[in-house]
């Protein structure tokens, strides 16, 4: 494949993120994301490519610490579905971090 004169990626760069990413496609990834901001009730919900579910109450999300209701559901998932991201407050969380935190420990997560 020929580089376009003002291509700033070259073939060789290109072929290496693919290689990198297919490195990591066997890993966990977000495939949807949703806050409910319920009364007493405030949760975080992933779904996993892998079929897993979490589930984490606001508590334990130190990024929401001082969010309101309308902070807390305008959220995105990441394009590689590592990360979810609160554009309004400047702050996500990783998945990979995540899970780590929580391996062993059951907490906030659903079968």
């Amino acid at each position: 494949m020929d580089r376009h004169p003002n291509d700033l990626t070259t073939d060789e760069e290109i072929d290496a993120a693919i290689e990198q990413a297919k490195q990591h496609e066997d890993e966990p990834r977000i495939v949807e994301a949703v806050f409910r901001p319920e009364p007493e009730l405030d949760l975080l919900m992933l779904r996993l490519n892998d079929g897993r579910r979490l589930v984490l109450p606001r508590e334990e999300l130190p990024e929401l610490k001082n969010a309101t209701p309308e902070q807390s559901v305008d959220l995105v998932v990441g394009r590689h579905g590592r990360h979810v991201w609160w554009p309004q407050l400047d702050d996500g969380i990783y998945l990979p971090n995540l899970l780590e935190e929580r391996s062993g420990t059951g907490r906030g997560v659903a079968a």
